[in-house]
């Protein structure tokens, strides 16, 4: 199966939603949150399967490397597996920099996926989700 990444555009927002009701059944985003931010989007057969959102949090300097917050990834539950959400994540740290994301304590399949590309645990937040209430692990990334 071939996919192919690409930045969203407006009429992916509808798609985006679905999928993130179908993979966050508790305070999903709404379509107008997904262009606010940087956002690939992942296609199987011309179908948006998956997307990737994130902010510059640091633009860097000479000294400093830019960083960057991963704010949202999803890929539709009979896509994963197959590496597209790998692959979001590969495209999107392409360029040298300091990523930061948070996951759900119980979510051991992101974890697992954050720390093959390179994630480390760098702390928590406790109760930082609310419904249902649960600890974040807050992840880091260098990429030199």
């Amino acid at each position: 199966m071939n996919w192919t990444i690409r930045h969203a555009r407006v009429e992916d927002t509808p798609v985006l939603e679905e999928i993130e009701r179908a993979c966050f059944r508790h305070d999903p985003w709404i379509a107008a949150d997904f262009l606010k931010r940087h956002c690939l989007v992942a296609e199987v057969d011309g179908r948006v399967v998956g997307f990737l959102v994130e902010r510059e949090v640091y633009p860097g300097s000479d000294l400093q490397p830019p960083e960057r917050e991963i704010l949202n990834l999803a890929v539709l539950p009979r896509y994963r597996g197959m590496g597209i959400g790998r692959a979001l994540l590969e495209q999107e740290m392409h360029a040298p920099g300091i990523y930061y994301l948070e996951v759900r304590e119980s979510n051991l399949t992101a974890q697992r996926l954050y720390r093959h590309v390179g994630f480390e645990e760098v702390g928590r937040r406790p109760y930082y989700y609310q419904a249902p209430k649960e600890n974040a692990i807050v992840m880091r990334m260098e990429r030199c």
